[in-house]
């Protein structure tokens, strides 16, 4: 899922009507393929409610192993690939849905599956148009070959993955 012949650019998955992906239960990641550069000079601060409703300061680092190709953002499981996808990228939204923190507080999400749309609008928050952000630099991969104990195997490999790649928009304090 992380060599760069299985990263597949988002624009090219929203070309025409529909989304160019399965609807089948997989494991997907969300990646920056654009200039790391531009990623590492946005803003990496972010806070996050802890225990008690206590604030907890996050930074965002260029922590993610040299074998990846690309900085992973975003790995998640869902029981419909292309249905997911679209849940996180909100196309039919125009501008943005998360209003910026002047102190990088996490904002209220739009809904509960928006997490890259939602760290995009949050790293650039500046930014007026985010979805042209994502369709530009972000990329996306996504296995569904798990035919034996599928669930168990998906939540398995989700867990993995994001231990290993270590992206950004999965980090939450904890409770």
């Amino acid at each position: 899922m992380h060599a760069p012949t299985s990263i597949h650019r988002v624009d090219q998955l929203l070309a025409g009507s529909t989304i160019a992906l399965p609807p089948l239960p997989g494991v997907y990641a969300f990646w920056w393929i654009a200039p790391r550069e531009k990623l590492m000079a946005a803003n990496r601060q972010v806070v996050l409610l802890g225990p008690g409703q206590t604030p907890v300061n996050v930074e965002y680092r260029d922590w993610w192993p040299q074998e990846l190709a690309y900085p992973c953002l975003y790995v998640g499981k869902t029981t419909n690939v292309r249905t997911r996808f679209s849940q996180h990228i909100l196309r039919s939204k125009e501008g943005r849905l998360h209003k910026a923190h002047p102190e990088n507080w996490k904002a209220k999400p739009h809904n509960t599956s928006c997490q890259l749309r939602f760290g995009i609008e949050h790293v650039f928050p500046t930014a007026k148009e985010p979805l042209e952000i994502i369709k530009a630099s972000i990329g996306f991969s996504f296995r569904t070959d798990f035919a034996d104990n599928a669930v168990a195997e998906r939540f398995f490999e989700e867990d993995r993955l994001v231990g290993t790649w270590r992206p950004w928009f999965n980090i939450d304090s904890e409770r």
